[in-house]
């Protein structure tokens, strides 16, 4: 639980991928929208992603990783809800 917010993040990450494997299981269009959209920033080069199986992405996920590593982290004036959990 987050120290300072009192959010349950565990509770509520088990949730939200609850209903995203749910979603993605059944073929939900706004479930399907999400992983669409993910594909499209995270895999922009690629034919397919989460969604679309038609290639193989092993190499995607390291592409992803190291523009995620690149990325600049956000700049705020305290410790963001994340940092503040309790695991």
């Amino acid at each position: 639980m987050g120290t300072n917010t009192g959010i349950n993040y565990g509770k509520d990450f088990d949730e939200y991928l609850e209903i995203l494997l749910t979603g993605l299981h059944k073929k939900k269009h706004s479930i399907l929208n999400v992983f669409r959209e993910w594909d499209r920033v995270i895999f922009p080069n690629l034919d397919s992603g989460m969604v679309a199986h038609n290639q193989d992405t092993g190499g995607s996920l390291k592409r992803a990783m190291m523009m995620l590593d690149d990325d600049e982290d956000e700049q705020d004036e305290g410790p963001s809800q994340l940092e503040t959990r309790d695991v």
